[in-house]
């Protein structure tokens, strides 16, 4: 029981970082109506901040550190879509490749900034894990697991409660509309952009502390929250909370109680199962129509 409920521990901290980059998939998505390829690039990124921001910068403070970051990202998001995106857009440049010669970009740029193989801040509040029966929860984790579950439960406060959400959604929805009703759209797409860069930066800047972040940490934690998101609903905040612990509850108990080699194996096949059957829904449903 007690290594069951050790693994649990370590899924939903897993889950939460999926959920945090999930989330800024969704944002983009909801506001802009395209997936932001970039999202990897930016998580590494904020790690790299972090600890550029203790390291030269001689920051302790946690929140200072945090600050430092979400400006430093968010002004490196905002200037990424007012510069390239938008512009290259204008011309009829798929978002989506942009997106994607902008994550090499990223990459680039945290290497050159912090050569080291695993970036790893210090932990925000010192000591040891704290044990609750048996069941060793690292102090870092706990910290994760909150950002997460603030975080989440804001966004959805935000687009479902407020007028700036709901507009935020309508620009994707029907962009012409909004257009026509006097709404500044492209204000609005920068907006969710640098917001999207900003939650991807925040998962590593709690992440990283506790488990590492390697250059190639973006593109695997993009790809399992894009599995998050998909299972969920893309779009949808509630289904991304479910998808993320799904994920996570899928590798992690697979690699306790299996194989850790095949884990990655089995969650990927799955993913694309569930791609499959949501690519043929839309179909199906025309299907049904025409026989009708």
């Amino acid at each position: 029981m007690i290594d069951f409920l050790q693994t649990t521990q370590g899924i939903l901290t897993a889950a939460s970082a999926y959920l945090l980059v999930g989330l800024g998939w969704n944002i983009v998505y909801n506001a802009c109506g395209y997936l932001n390829l970039a999202i990897g690039g930016f998580y590494v990124l904020g790690a790299v901040v972090a600890y550029e921001a203790q390291a030269r910068l001689g920051l302790t403070s946690f929140v200072l550190v945090g600050a430092v970051v979400v400006l430093v990202v968010g002004v490196v998001g905002a200037a990424a879509e007012r510069i390239t995106l938008r512009p290259l857009r204008d011309r009829g440049l798929a978002p989506m490749l942009v997106t994607l010669g902008l994550a090499l970009v990223l990459l680039q740029l945290a290497a050159a900034l912090v050569p080291v193989t695993v970036i790893r801040p210090a932990v925000f509040v010192a000591g040891p894990p704290l044990d609750l029966g048996g069941v060793l929860i690292g102090r870092q984790e706990l910290i994760v697991w909150a950002t997460a579950a603030v975080l989440t439960a804001g966004l959805v406060a935000f687009f479902k409660r407020t007028d700036v959400g709901r507009t935020m959604r309508a620009c994707a929805d029907n962009e012409a509309g909004a257009r026509m009703l006097g709404i500044n759209v492209p204000a609005f797409a920068t907006a969710a952009f640098t917001i999207g860069a900003v939650l991807a930066a925040v998962a590593a800047f709690v992440v990283a502390p506790a488990q590492g972040v390697a250059y190639t940490s973006g593109e695997y934690i993009a790809i399992k929250a894009f599995m998050a998101i998909s299972i969920g609903g893309i779009g949808r905040y509630g289904g991304a909370v479910v998808g993320a612990l799904v994920v996570a509850a899928a590798e992690g108990y697979i690699a306790r109680y299996w194989n850790a080699d095949v884990r990655d194996v089995v969650v990927l096949s799955a993913f694309l199962l569930i791609l499959y059957l949501q690519a043929k829904q839309p179909r199906m449903a025309v299907l049904r129509r025409r026989a009708t």
